[in-house]
């Protein structure tokens, strides 16, 4: 699905307009002489329109498509601009390109970092704990008592066999 120009970036504009990159005025800066580098590479690879990097679209082109190729140059451009322009925070890009992903991913880790270690719960196993009392209960066998062979408990006695 290939967007119009109107809803696209200069880069999409410009493509038929772009001219061969020959000289850099002295006073371009870098970003500049990238936009018109990119532009100039669109412009030669003769394509007017192309899906959006990432997209199906994008994905089920041949390697070998031009219109591969001006979707990457356009998104570089996104990027560089988004890194360049102050009215667009590093927030604000990566929400509006990630979404959700990196509440989710903080909250992933927030849920690991609250679950018990495998060294937390062998160092707790390792403790030593108090002995057991062993209570008979009515209306269940005797209980043979641990260490001392013959010896019962009984609920309400303790009885020697």
């Amino acid at each position: 699905m290939t967007s119009s120009t109107e809803d696209r970036p200069c880069l999409a504009i410009a493509a038929g307009r772009g001219r061969a990159l020959r000289s850099v005025p002295v006073q371009a800066t870098p970003g500049q002489i990238t936009e018109v580098r990119a532009e100039a590479q669109v412009v030669a690879l003769g394509v007017t329109a192309w899906p959006a990097y990432g997209s199906a679209e994008w994905l089920r082109l041949d390697p070998t498509d031009p219109r591969c190729y001006a979707s990457v140059l356009e998104a570089a451009e996104q990027y560089r601009r988004a890194d360049v322009d102050p009215d667009l925070s590093d927030a604000d890009w990566y929400t509006a390109v990630f979404g959700d992903a990196r509440r989710l991913a903080a909250q992933l880790a927030a849920a690991t970092n609250r679950l018990r270690r495998m060294r937390e719960i062998r160092d707790a196993r390792a403790q030593p704990r108090p002995p057991h009392q062993l209570t008979a209960t009515p209306g269940w066998p005797p209980i043979a008592v641990p260490g001392h062979p013959g010896r019962y408990l009984v609920h309400g006695q303790e009885n020697p066999a």
